[in-house]
């Protein structure tokens, strides 16, 4: 399975599992995208839940931020499914310990 490996920038917290980034593909190439992150799944927006889980991704990854998104897939929906880590702490696994997300195979 290849894995690919980029860095990004946070444009947008679209809620608890799904982050809007300008991903850097190379060679002054550059893809924004709405990016599901793999193995968690968090509550919908409409909830309080929901809205408590975007905002402690937002505490998170706040906007601009420099992060590493690493993939090797699209979800169902055609969105680059993957990791995102910042300073090498990934963000799924933070989503996990502080209860804003539960684990999810895709």
């Amino acid at each position: 399975m290849t894995t690919w490996t980029v860095p990004a920038t946070v444009l947008r917290i679209v809620d608890g599992d799904t982050i809007r980034l300008d991903l850097d593909l190379g060679w002054h190439t550059y893809r924004i995208e709405n990016c599901r992150i793999a193995g968690i799944n968090a509550p919908e927006l409409t909830t309080d839940a929901g809205k408590a889980a975007r905002s402690y991704a937002q505490q998170f990854l706040p906007l601009d931020t420099e992060v590493v998104f690493e993939s090797t897939c699209l979800d169902k929906y055609g969105r680059p499914l993957g990791h995102i880590r910042r300073n090498g702490v990934d963000f799924g696994e933070q989503m996990l310990a502080a209860g804003h997300a539960v684990p999810f195979m895709t």
